[in-house]
């Protein structure tokens, strides 16, 4: 089954949306990551919270300098989402939890069709790759 989210022009870097399609009744999160798009499903593994709902950031990392003394770094900034009830934070490439567990969350393959190729697709019309312009972010479910 395919889904159209939307125009990719309303999902700009940095934004997500969550969609409900029939066969997914907790809905789908939808991020576009410096032009890149991810779907995870909204269901947070820990307690079934409303993953996608969180908040979108980045996460910190413990390095130890070459002068041996501890440092904090902020990374990752917009590739990781964190769930608004119990904040457990999962990558939304992937849908794995960045800590060490078996967790994870079912990522959706998302692809980009042109304008063109959408109203083919309605029309019930064999489709030819053409150029994007215009295009919709698709969910493959």
């Amino acid at each position: 089954m395919r889904y159209v989210v939307g125009a990719v022009a309303d999902l700009p870097p940095g934004s997500s949306t969550v969609v409900y399609p029939d066969k997914v009744k907790s809905g789908i999160g939808v991020f576009n990551v410096d032009g890149e798009f991810y779907a995870l499903k909204n269901t947070c593994p820990h307690m079934g919270g409303p993953l996608c709902k969180g908040t979108v950031r980045g996460t910190s990392t413990a390095e130890v300098t070459p002068n041996k003394a501890p440092e904090v770094k902020w990374v990752r900034d917009g590739e990781i989402i964190s769930c608004p009830w119990h904040h457990w934070e999962f990558e939304i490439k992937s849908g794995r939890t960045i800590f060490a567990s078996k967790q994870r969350v079912r990522p959706y393959p998302v692809s980009i069709e042109p304008a063109e190729v959408m109203e083919r697709l309605k029309a019930g019309v064999e489709t030819v790759p053409v150029a994007v312009e215009d295009a919709s972010v698709v969910l493959d479910i």
